[in-house]
């Protein structure tokens, strides 16, 4: 199984994305990211390596002329060329078997509407590292769970 790790660029809250990274690691699943530059994402990849984490596959842009890709930290794990930025979302969910949200973000939004299409599956949000809950009117299979419910979870 590939457990995908959504969140913002901005790393907030790295007690809790470290406690994250430890119950990922734990399960014995790899990972599926996109990891920006001293991002939570980049974080949290380098916290599920330290904690034993078996392998991490990042979904990278590699043929994207229109935005580049020199923000993203391209030596983290193996390489997923999904083309474009715009492809991005798509293939992160086709990777993925269920996403795991450690925070919101415009891309992160995105990249749970894709769930809805691309291989639909569950959307774990840690209760800890959002605000609130998406509207229902979504109809997606969004788990809202605390990092102690998360650790009950069977991957």
């Amino acid at each position: 199984m590939k457990i995908g790790i959504i969140g913002p660029s901005k790393l907030r809250d790295a007690n809790i994305i470290e406690k994250v990274a430890n119950i990922i690691a734990k399960s014995g699943h790899g990972i599926v990211m996109t990891p920006d530059k001293e991002s939570t994402s980049e974080f949290f990849a380098q916290k599920y390596l330290e904690f034993g984490g078996k392998k991490i596959y990042s979904v990278i842009p590699l043929d994207d002329e229109e935005f580049g890709i020199k923000w993203v930290n391209t030596g983290v794990g193996e390489q997923i060329n999904c083309g474009t930025w715009r492809n991005q979302p798509e293939k992160l969910n086709e990777e993925a078997d269920i996403l795991i949200c450690i925070g919101y973000a415009v891309g992160v939004l995105a990249e749970i509407a894709y769930t809805k299409w691309f291989k639909p599956k569950p959307v774990y949000l840690i209760k800890e590292l959002i605000s609130c809950e998406l509207p229902k009117e979504l109809k997606l299979d969004l788990k809202y769970v605390s990092i102690e419910e998360l650790k009950n979870v069977k991957f």
